[in-house]
């Protein structure tokens, strides 16, 4: 049995997998839509992307929260100057 070795260097690394570019994807562009990136990238130990995901979910959620508290602050403060008027 013959193990054949390449002299080539391993292929370039997109840069959708770098961490870096996966973290930015992550945190500030697609939120839980670059899940998928992530767990193709190489650079990430199983366990920094089971954490991360369970961090990106929180995230969302906290965004998903904060946006809600917006929609109803603005909503009741339309109301109030409707009245006013």
């Amino acid at each position: 049995m013959d193990v054949v070795s390449s002299r080539e260097p391993p292929a370039a690394l997109k840069w959708y997998y770098r961490p870096v570019w996966v973290l930015a994807l992550l945190f500030l562009v697609l939120g839980p839509f670059a899940l998928p990136y992530l767990w193709g990238s190489p650079r990430f130990s199983r366990r920094l992307k089971v954490a991360l995901t369970v961090l990106v979910i929180l995230y969302t959620g906290l965004l998903i929260d904060e946006t809600i508290q917006v929609a109803r602050t603005l909503k009741s403060e339309m109301e109030v100057s409707r009245r006013i008027r």
